[in-house]
């Protein structure tokens, strides 16, 4: 299950960077990336516990 969690976090990192990128300007796709990373970190913690 490890290796799943590290493939999930590497993803998490890319979105991040991808989501910091994003102008300011595109609040919309900023607030549902913040959003998706939430959701991604919910997932970690799920994944991580078992």
């Amino acid at each position: 299950m490890n290796n799943t969690v590290g493939k999930i976090e590497r993803i998490r990192g890319d979105l991040k960077q991808i989501v910091n990128g994003l102008p300011a300007k595109n609040k919309i796709a900023k607030n549902y990336g913040k959003d998706v990373l939430s959701l991604i970190d919910i997932i970690i913690r799920r994944l991580s516990d078992e």
